[in-house]
């Protein structure tokens, strides 16, 4: 279906619920909506989870941290959770070791440490194939090279889960599509239209053209994120939410050969830091901090990175990664609530729905790995909110024991190079990779790799033009491909041939080339302006290594 056959939908038919906002909360609500049985539209003002959810740590996790609060509700929930994602979509949620150092100075003890580990093993009985286990130093050290060894007194292993955030976002959005919903990228809500009995319609904008576009519905979701306040009849008078920035930062995997993920503690606040390994290349983040800007405009700035550079000077002080080592980054906006806590850290990742008795129903707070039971509750109130015709026809939820990829295999091995490419392909595409497999055998042309030592190919793209709804350069190195985070370059090798490859499927002019390889350009430059104004002050070597 093409883009404008999709844009016919919206303003064709009558709905009952449409979704505002197509990240993992308002995904996973139009899937589970759909799936019910309801006559569903999803929308957002940009690419599908292009906000806080493709800008994530990536992780499927019970959140061991929040232990320290003793919530234990949150935890227990997310343990759950976890498990289902990695039992139904195990291409998009996979285990990986996390190693938690203890130093004689630290904030927690290796008994502490240890008996927290139990804590969390057995909330996550039956649900989990691994305990934890004790590290003597040489093991840590062993598991994260180059981890600072002076007072080092040992570790904790133990597992947790890994995700593709802005791909699990994607199969939500995709599937909910198969089950009947109405989806479109780059559309926005400009108004509702409201009556005496509730909300009857709202009028839209097609970002890209600027059409008007007119839907029918009876209820609206709003899944916006941090954008909620900004959305009209929002809840609270606009003053819901508090926005916090989270930035990571992206290094070559040579210059930080860690094996495991590293659970660091800052320096300078004691706020937890992740150091993941992930392909070519390893993460490090985030920072907490609250953010009072648009959150489509948010990026890393010098303060961010000096603060994770910090931590790595203190940790892996032989590796002297520098500001001028930093490859890219990416910054995200987490959308928590409102409450009294003095500091972003503090404030609670738990989830709240709002329900307008004129066909409103709001979803703020909540974390990635929840997002599946936090839809199920939204669509919940959907269902009562409908006329009794509609409620007897709307089937159970089934988001909890039906996979989103109804043609995955099993995961091939990676024993040879091309059964290398099968896992990559397995991993981004899930039942997909058959179809980009058959694109190389039709289309040789296609076969040619993207950039040095990365298995993306233009059939790849193909892909993702044809198949998932990629209407912009952005889309497709950023969220389908990634390789905006695993080139050294950041894609800027192969912008050019990718997007006029995407002008051929997409039927675009060549002005439409050159404007998306210098707006991808300027996307590209904007994640490491703050890593250049950090590294020009002079400021970047030896930072934090007191």
């Amino acid at each position: 279906m093409s883009r404008g056959e999709r844009l016919g939908r919206l303003s064709a038919e009558v709905f009952d619920v449409l979704v505002v906002g197509a990240g993992i909360t308002g995904a996973g609500v139009a899937r589970d909506a759909a799936l019910r049985g309801l006559r569903v539209a999803l929308i957002d003002a940009s690419d599908y989870g292009s906000g806080t959810s493709s800008r994530s740590s990536r992780l499927v996790h019970g959140g061991l941290r929040y232990l320290e609060g003793f919530e234990f509700g949150l935890v227990f929930e997310a343990l759950r959770e976890r498990a289902r994602h990695q039992k139904l979509h195990p291409n998009l949620v996979w285990p990986i070791e996390f190693v938690v150092p203890v130093y004689k100075t630290g904030k927690h003890s290796l008994f502490k440490m240890d008996f927290g580990l139990w804590i969390y093993d057995l909330l996550s009985v039956g649900r989990t194939a691994k305990w934890h286990r004790r590290l003597r130093p040489a093991a840590v050290r062993e598991l994260v090279p180059g981890l600072l060894e002076e007072g080092l007194v040992g570790g904790i292993a133990y597992h947790d889960c890994k995700t593709d955030d802005a791909r699990l976002t994607l199969a939500n959005v995709m599937d909910a599509e198969r089950a009947g919903a109405a989806v479109t990228n780059y559309v926005s809500l400009d108004a509702l239209e409201l009556s005496d009995t509730g909300v009857t319609g709202a009028r839209l904008s097609d970002r890209l053209t600027g059409e008007e576009i007119r839907v029918s519905c009876r209820h609206v979701v709003y899944a916006a994120g941090p954008w909620t306040d900004r959305l009209p009849e929002a809840p609270g008078g606009g003053s819901l939410m508090r926005p916090t920035k989270g930035v990571h930062l992206v290094v070559d995997h040579a210059q930080l050969p860690v094996q495991s993920a590293a659970v660091l503690s800052a320096p300078t606040d004691g706020r937890v830091v992740f150091v993941v390994p992930d392909g070519p290349t390893v993460y490090v983040g985030t920072t907490d901090t609250d953010y009072a800007g648009d959150p489509t405009d948010v990026r890393a700035t010098a303060e961010d990175i000096s603060y994770l550079l910090q931590t790595l000077a203190t940790y892996f002080p032989e590796a002297e990664i520098a500001a001028d080592d930093v490859q890219g980054t990416w910054a995200g906006v987490r959308p928590l609530i409102a409450s009294d806590e003095a500091s972003a850290y503090a404030t609670s990742r738990e989830h709240e729905v709002y329900e307008d008795p004129r066909g409103i129903t709001t979803v703020a707070g909540g974390k990635l790995t929840t997002y599946r039971s936090m839809a199920e509750e939204v669509v919940d109130v959907v269902v009562r909110a409908q006329p009794q015709d509609v409620r007897a026809s709307c089937k159970r939820c089934v988001t909890h024991v039906l996979p989103m990829d109804p043609s995955i295999g099993p995961e091939p091995s990676q024993d040879t190079e091309e059964d290398a490419v099968d896992h990559h392909r397995w991993r981004l595409f899930g039942g997909g990779a058959a179809w980009i497999a058959q694109r190389c055998e039709s289309h040789p042309d296609e076969t040619e790799r993207l950039s040095p030592g990365l298995k993306y190919v233009m059939a790849e793209v193909s892909y993702a033009v044809l198949h998932e709804h990629a209407t912009r350069l952005d889309d497709v190195l950023m969220r389908r491909l990634h390789v905006f985070t695993d080139a050294a370059d950041q894609g800027a090798g192969c912008a050019q041939r990718v997007a006029q490859h995407m002008g051929r499927l997409l039927h675009k002019p060549s002005d439409w080339v050159a404007a998306e390889v210098e707006r991808y350009a300027a996307l590209a430059d904007r994640s490491t302006l703050g890593a250049k104004a950090l590294g020009g002050s002079g400021l970047s070597e030896g930072v934090g290594a007191s």
